[in-house]
């Protein structure tokens, strides 16, 4: 791959990886969400929140938006952010490299093709757009399948997968266990936590749901996750020290366990928590009443988290890393044909009449990014991604008077 510099023409082959720009962030404490808006790319818009995470987790580089472009935004943000410049430069080399050698990100050239079509960024990951009145019309639809599609617990699709980390979700409220999920945005993570809370419900069981409600996961802290507690638990004010509050959520706790409760704290952001947080966390699983733990803890987060909680990357972590259990949310490309049915049956409409065989396919090569012939392709065939990508293909669809969505069409998209 071939990478420039800012201020440099020189070129060199380099292999994909993490971008030490991901570390500078992380370390100042800089949202990737916030990082992103404050970027815009040639068209004039901010990059997604995928664009930005496959940038500093995998090195590729929006296509149609000249990596100069950005780096230029990006140099500026960091040196309003207070970094050095030494480390400025150092920010679009690869984070760890395979063998020691030093190395930068990939460069913007067009990717290899699959099904005669280019694959890059812009192609395989949509941005999100609206299903048009005349797509609508032309399909005989009422509303878009894909939007304000979570109405009820039949609406959740359930691949192997999913049903896997949706069941390990629940043992670990009912049973006081520690877990994190892990997923690509659009992968099925807010559903799956929707879902656990409507099944609590729904299913009559004694489970108080906690969810601390600041915005910023990276200014969680122990007394800021007592006061949420306190707060969830809907008794008292909390106390003023930071020990009479970790005294307070004890007693609450075991009071409402005597009372025949249990109790799961949810955590959604979870990639933004920091090492100290996420030590002080194994403190609140740690609380008993006996042999039982007073407290199961759910982290939902990006594949960040999966790095928050690897011991080769977050040593000082380790002593909540060997208690937590990691379930990860796969897409679902050997389900994708289910997966498009269930939406279109949920707006009463049979897929065959929309979608042709062919499509899924297409979608799959849309949706799968390559890495290198070092590196497996990456599938981001994620259900979010899909909705995108289909919405897409209709809409073109319905501009060329097709019947149905073809893969010739989702190519073209």
């Amino acid at each position: 791959m071939t990478v420039t510099t800012p201020g440099s023409t020189r070129t060199r082959r380099t292999k994909a990886g993490t971008l030490r720009l991901k570390r500078i962030l992380t370390e100042r404490r800089i949202q990737q969400s916030q990082f992103g808006h404050a970027l815009l790319l040639e068209n004039g818009h901010s990059p997604c929140e995928a664009t930005i995470s496959r940038l500093l987790l995998h090195g590729i580089w929006p296509r149609r938006t000249s990596r100069e472009f950005l780096q230029i935004q990006i140099a500026a943000l960091l040196r309003r952010y207070g970094v050095a410049e030494e480390e400025i430069q150092t920010a679009f080399e690869i984070d760890e490299p395979p063998d020691g050698a030093r190395a930068a990100p990939p460069s913007t050239a067009r990717a290899p093709s699959r099904m005669g079509f280019p694959i890059d960024e812009e192609n395989q990951l949509p941005e999100n757009v609206m299903l048009t009145q005349r797509a609508k019309k032309h399909f005989r639809l009422f509303r878009d399948p894909f939007t304000d599609d979570m109405n009820s617990a039949d609406d959740v699709f359930l691949s192997d997968g999913h049903r896997y980390v949706r069941e390990t979700m629940f043992q670990a409220a009912r049973d006081g266990r520690f877990m994190a999920v892990v997923g690509e945005s659009g992968s099925g993570k807010s559903t799956l936590r929707r879902d656990l809370i409507a099944r609590i419900e729904r299913e009559g069981h004694d489970i108080v749901i906690l969810q601390p409600q600041i915005i910023d996961k990276g200014r969680l802290t122990s007394g800021t996750l007592c006061e949420a507690i306190i707060e969830d638990m809907g008794r008292e004010k909390a106390r003023r020290s930071l020990e009479a509050k970790a005294r307070q959520v004890q007693e609450l706790l075991i009071g409402s366990s005597r009372a025949g409760n249990r109790h799961v704290l949810i955590i959604e952001e979870a990639h933004d928590l920091t090492i100290d947080t996420m030590k002080q966390l194994k403190r609140f699983w740690e609380l008993e009443d006996g042999f039982r733990h007073l407290l199961g803890i759910i982290l939902v987060g990006q594949p960040e988290l999966q790095k928050l909680l690897d011991e080769r990357t977050a040593w000082a972590a380790r002593e909540v890393i060997r208690r937590c259990e990691v379930a990860t949310l796969e897409p679902i490309d050997q389900c994708l044909a289910d997966y498009v049915a269930l939406k279109f049956a949920r707006a009463d409409r049979p897929v065959d009449s929309i979608v042709a065989e062919d499509t899924y396919e297409a979608i799959r090569a849309k949706l799968t990014l390559p890495r290198g012939a070092a590196k497996p392709p990456l599938s981001m065939v994620y259900p979010l991604n899909v909705n995108n990508l289909v919405r897409r293909a209709m809409n073109l669809a319905a501009e060329m008077g097709e019947p149905r969505v073809t893969g010739e069409i989702v190519q073209g998209v």
